[in-house]
C-alpha cells in the first residue's frame, strides 16, 4: 500500500514537472508548429507531384509541323485565388524593338506623325535602361492600317497603347498631340505558331 502511494506521488510529481516544462519551454507550441510544418511540407510535396516544374506538350506549328515544347510551371492569382499554369520556355523571336523620343506633331484617322530628336534602335527587351542617341530632327509616321485590331488566328492581335492602356482607334492619340513622348515600336514572332504581332506603345508624363 505504501509502495503504491509512493508510485502515485512520483507519477503526480512527474506530471506536474512535465506540465511545468511544457509551459516553461513552450514544448506544446513547438509540437503544434512542427505538426503544421510537417503538414505543409507534405501538402507541398503532394502539389509538386501533381504539378511538376516542367511538362512537355505537342503543338502543330504555323507550318503544319508537329513539335514538342517544354513548358515551365508558373503561379499566379485570379480573384485572390492562387492558380498553377504552364508557359512555354521558347520565348518570342524579337523582329524589331526600337525606341524614339519626340513630339507628336499630328494625328488623323489614318496616321500619327512624330517629330523625333532621339532614338534607340535594336534595343534588348530584357534591358531596363536604354541609351538614346541624339539625331537630327526627322518625321516618323505610323499608319493605323498596319495594325490589326481583330484577333488573329490563335488569339493574337496587334496593339497600340498609351501608358500601357490599349486604345481601339488611333484618333485617341489626339490627346497627346504636342506632348514630348517616348514611343516603343516592336514586332515579335511566335516560335510555335510562326505568327507575328506588332505593338506600338506611347508613354508620356
Amino acid at each position: 500500500m505504501a509502495r503504491r502511494k509512493i508510485i502515485n506521488i512520483f507519477l503526480l510529481a512527474s506530471i506536474i514537472l512535465l506540465i511545468l516544462a511544457l509551459i516553461r519551454f513552450d514544448l506544446l507550441g513547438r509540437l503544434i508548429r512542427y505538426a503544421e510544418r510537417y503538414n505543409s511540407l507534405k501538402q507541398n510535396a503532394e502539389e509538386d507531384s501533381k504539378y511538376p516544374d516542367h511538362i512537355y506538350e505537342t503543338f502543330i506549328d504555323g507550318e503544319g509541323k508537329e513539335i514538342s515544347v517544354k513548358m515551365e510551371k508558373k503561379t499566379g492569382t485570379i480573384d485572390g485565388e492562387e492558380i498553377v499554369f504552364y508557359e512555354d520556355t521558347l520565348g518570342s523571336e524579337v523582329i524589331k524593338y526600337n525606341f524614339y523620343k519626340g513630339i507628336i506633331k499630328t494625328v488623323d484617322s489614318e496616321k500619327v506623325v512624330i517629330m523625333v530628336d532621339k532614338e534607340c534602335l535594336n534595343a534588348d527587351p530584357e534591358d531596363s535602361f536604354y541609351e538614346y542617341i541624339e539625331v537630327e530632327d526627322y518625321e516618323l509616321v505610323f499608319y493605323f492600317e498596319d495594325y490589326n485590331y481583330e484577333y488573329k488566328e490563335y488569339g493574337l492581335k496587334d496593339r497600340i497603347s498609351i501608358n500601357t492602356i490599349d486604345i481601339n482607334n488611333i484618333i485617341e492619340l489626339k490627346e497627346i498631340v504636342g506632348k514630348y513622348i517616348r514611343v516603343c515600336d516592336s514586332k515579335y514572332k511566335d516560335p510555335i505558331l510562326k505568327v507575328t504581332n506588332c505593338q506600338l506603345d506611347f508613354y508620356h508624363n
